[in-house]
């Protein structure tokens, strides 16, 4: 296949949560497959159960954050993870 990029970037929102973004160059998503994406038991891969974005998902939103994703067919997607920041510990 066609070679592409993949960039992480990593920024505190202001809001006490920090967010993560992961962005590829790839052959993107049709808007079927976002909507379905985080389900579980779903997925495009021959190999492969269906669970990583499902558990992702759950994982992200039993700490206080969420996730998701935008993605345009033939140009790549961006899947989002945030966070809300760790609280300092009182000395």
């Amino acid at each position: 296949g066609k070679a592409g990029t993949l960039t992480l970037r990593a920024r505190y929102n202001g809001n006490g949560s920090v967010k993560l973004d992961v962005i590829d160059t790839g052959v993107g998503m049709t808007r079927e497959q976002l909507d379905k994406m985080f389900e579980p038991l779903y997925t495009t891969k021959a190999r492969g159960i269906g669970l990583g974005l499902a558990v992702s998902r759950n994982l992200a939103e039993a700490n206080g954050g969420g996730i998701s994703a935008a993605s345009e067919p033939g140009k790549g997607s961006t899947v989002s993870v945030e966070l809300p920041m760790a609280k300092a510990e009182a000395a």
